[in-house]
């Protein structure tokens, strides 16, 4: 066969960092499957970031759909994406594009910025939105 081979050793690879919003969004994540007896769907989780959501971003950061890439529907959405695009001009959040990423049964808010991918945040697909701690407090 001929044509061009891909060589995976040579890709470049992003810097994937944590931010401290997305680590506290893990911790009540923890504490809800903890709370309904069901810890081992935690380690699926975690699982699944490290062994295949990691790899995936480090290789594609681009994968995710790109957030702010469609026009809002509602006043909501729009004061919504406008206080987003603000925040990534803010003093400690690089400037980027923000990506969404979905898998498993959850999704994935992170930063492209250059060659590096920063979580964000983290919900589950059956959360109404980002802001859970705003709407329904911290998980006890």
């Amino acid at each position: 066969m001929t044509g061009s081979r891909i060589v995976n050793d040579e890709c470049k690879r992003a810097t994937i960092r944590i931010s401290s919003d997305f680590d506290a969004r893990l911790t009540d994540i923890e504490r809800y499957w903890n709370r309904v007896n069901e810890p081992k769907s935690f380690l699926r989780l975690i699982e699944a970031i490290d062994k295949k959501v990691i790899p995936l971003l480090q290789r594609f950061p681009a994968l995710g759909r790109r957030l702010l890439n469609s026009k809002p529907d509602t006043v909501d959405a729009l004061l919504a994406i406008e206080e987003i695009a603000e925040m990534t001009k803010a003093g400690g959040v690089r400037q980027g594009e923000l990506h969404e990423y979905v898998f498993d049964n959850y999704v994935l808010l992170y930063l492209l910025s250059g060659d590096a991918v920063t979580f964000l945040s983290l919900r589950h697909t059956k959360e109404i939105s980002f802001e859970f701690r705003d709407l329904w407090g911290a998980e006890r």
